[in-house]
């Protein structure tokens, strides 16, 4: 009897087992209509004026709160937002209860309803949008979800956050629309160009090699700097350079040239420097 029961008890641990990892692979699965998805990209699969829309596998959490789309060079006109998980496919995200969303193509914010109302600008070719929750939210159940383009803020709207959470959403309805999904964006990592400052201060910054001056390169510190060339002078370009005189230096009185002499060196009219 003893062995029978086991018996059973171990059948009974079988099917559980299995019934875990059946909702494990039903919870964690995306979800798509009329989107096809390859890898990262998601590209518009259905007949123009039809609803596409994918579903995340996954909710935003504190640990990965934030999320971007990025289309190729073209112009984004879908939708972005959060959803509950098992979202109804046939509708855009934002358009029903519990879910939120930002329309690129006109700058409207939808939530819970499929009339929108302003929000921020329109999307232009190459712009990438984002969408996240505040870390706050995961403290008080209350989803302060908030938008960006380029990296900066549109604007945040509130909903409830629900037990199960809030995963991203995208939705498209227009031929040949295409957008690559980073679900593990970092909002501000892009840096702008025009800003960035590099400056090591190592050693190889105080000096310059092989610099060609025609004239006196004065070592002696800078007003502005202290400790002379080895000080800073040289790393902030603070240095000053002597041009040579303008008529070339006078000669002895016995001096006079003889044909074979070659002619007088005529200083260069300017300062070269030449960087490697």
């Amino acid at each position: 009897m003893d062995d029978l029961n086991l018996h059973y008890r171990f059948l009974n641990w079988r099917r559980r087992i299995r019934e875990i990892r059946e909702v494990r692979a039903v919870r964690y699965q995306e979800r798509a209509k009329h989107i096809l998805v390859d890898g990262d990209t998601l590209s518009y699969h259905g007949n123009s004026g039809e609803v596409g829309c994918y579903v995340a596998p996954r909710p935003l959490t504190r640990d990965n709160n934030y999320f971007e789309v990025k289309p190729p060079p073209a112009v984004l006109t879908g939708f972005l937002g959060v959803t509950p998980q098992y979202y109804s496919l046939d509708h855009q995200p934002g358009w029903l209860p519990d879910s939120v969303a930002y329309h690129a193509d006109d700058g409207k914010l939808y939530s819970g309803r499929a009339k929108g109302r302003q929000f921020g600008t329109k999307c232009s070719s190459g712009d990438r949008i984002g969408c996240g929750i505040e870390l706050v939210s995961f403290e008080v159940q209350t989803a302060q979800i908030f938008f960006t383009k380029n990296g900066k803020r549109v604007g945040s709207t509130i909903m409830p956050l629900s037990p199960e959470g809030l995963f991203p959403a995208v939705g498209m309805h227009s031929l040949g629309e295409e957008v690559r999904l980073h679900l593990h964006a970092e909002l501000g990592t892009e840096e702008d160009d025009s800003a960035m400052m590099v400056d090591s201060y190592e050693e190889e910054w105080g000096r310059l090699h092989d610099v060609k001056v025609c004239g006196t390169v004065s070592a002696a510190p800078h007003p502005q700097v202290r400790g002379g060339v080895g000080g800073g002078a040289w790393r902030r370009g603070l240095f000053s350079i002597t041009p040579p005189p303008s008529s070339p230096p006078s000669l002895p009185a016995s001096w006079s040239p003889s044909p074979s002499s070659p002619p007088a060196p005529v200083p260069p009219a300017a300062v070269e420097q030449c960087w490697r």
